[in-house]
């Protein structure tokens, strides 16, 4: 599966980096999953990823500052739903944004950050970050339709 997010774009949102307008966001993006298939629950979560990597980018990419630029681009294939977003802000250090084997949890030394990123991960079947040209971060992510059967 080769993750290319310009095969099928079906909306493009143009927002500010300002978290009031991430409910917005979370109820397009669910509107939008929802009607390919996938359950409640997977909506859910997938919205809850999409809202992880959106606060992610004003938090970190623009330091909290409500005027930078976040690009969210939907789109379906014929077998995945791909989801991309990205800033102009600061660079993310790729080992911040890195996939971890997962490791038994210690609740009693558990230090915060980089959870939402490992969640991310775990909702798509696939996951890139890579830095903008100019630039910033692209997150794409592409998770397989359920309706969809393997091999197909």
């Amino acid at each position: 599966m080769t993750l290319d997010i310009t095969a099928v774009r079906d909306f493009r949102l143009e927002l500010r980096s300002d978290p009031k307008l991430l409910q917005a966001v979370r109820k397009l993006v669910y509107c939008y999953v929802s009607c390919y298939g996938f359950s409640d629950e997977q909506c859910r979560e997938i919205v809850l990823a999409v809202d992880e990597a959106c606060a992610n980018a004003i938090r970190h990419s623009y330091v909290g500052h409500p005027g930078g630029i976040i690009m969210l681009q939907l789109g379906v294939t014929r077998n995945s739903l791909e989801i991309c977003l990205e800033d102009y802000g600061r660079t993310a250090s790729q080992d911040k944004v890195c996939h971890r084997t997962p490791a038994p949890v210690d609740l009693e030394h558990m230090q915060p950050g980089g959870l939402g990123v490992q969640f991310i991960y775990q909702v798509f079947d696939e996951v890139r970050y890579t830095a903008g040209s100019d630039g910033g971060n692209n997150v794409r992510m592409r998770l397989r339709r359920p309706d969809i059967e393997e091999g197909e």
